[in-house]
């Protein structure tokens, strides 16, 4: 993976590829210094400790994500998200450029990914009223319907496997103190 989450140096694009051309996107965005602010707390803690029952609870944050990252689509045409998960600390998504109409014509993307990106960021910390993303992202341009599939696939299991992802924080046991604490930053 190319770059660095904290923000510091920007992920390499794939040089001459328009990122405004019909394609499938694999997205993942961050929040600021990694912090676990997306769940209500008490998700957090229940996926720590392996009591994971259900559907996480989105905080604040976590539902203003759901609510601006669902309008993509209606207000860029030819633009769909086509997989969303909201992790504590990350979102993944599969947004798609290039949507085909009921009529069979394709409906092109009239912007690019980096601008639809930029712009869902900035109407979610206007919202807020306080800056919830690292200022970069990760993208990956989906090459096969295998491919598709298996990120799909990815996507709608990491909420239960969160505590496996590489984004999950490190801490050296599972005491709630040490979870608060990490939400809190």
């Amino acid at each position: 993976m190319a770059g660095s989450w904290n923000g510091v140096n920007r992920p390499r694009r794939l040089k001459g590829f328009d990122y405004g051309s019909s394609a499938l996107y694999f997205v993942t965005l961050i929040t600021c210094k990694g912090a676990c602010v997306l769940w209500d707390w008490r998700s957090v803690l229940a996926a720590i400790s392996r009591q994971n029952t259900g559907e996480p609870i989105l905080s604040e944050c976590g539902l203003a994500a759901q609510h601006f990252i669902g309008q993509i689509e209606h207000h860029y045409a030819g633009i769909k998200v086509e997989e969303l998960a909201i992790l504590p600390n990350h979102v993944h998504m599969l947004i798609r450029f290039g949507v085909t109409a009921p009529s069979g014509r394709l409906i092109a993307a009239q912007t690019d990914l980096p601008t639809v990106i930029q712009q869902m960021k900035q109407a979610m910390t206007k919202h807020l009223g306080v800056p919830v993303w690292a200022r970069t992202y990760v993208d990956r341009i989906v090459r096969s319907a295998k491919e598709a599939q298996a990120l799909a696939d990815y996507i709608r299991s990491n909420p239960r496997n969160w505590t496996n992802d590489d984004l999950c924080p490190e801490i050296k046991n599972d005491r709630e103190y040490e979870w608060l604490t990490i939400l809190k930053e």
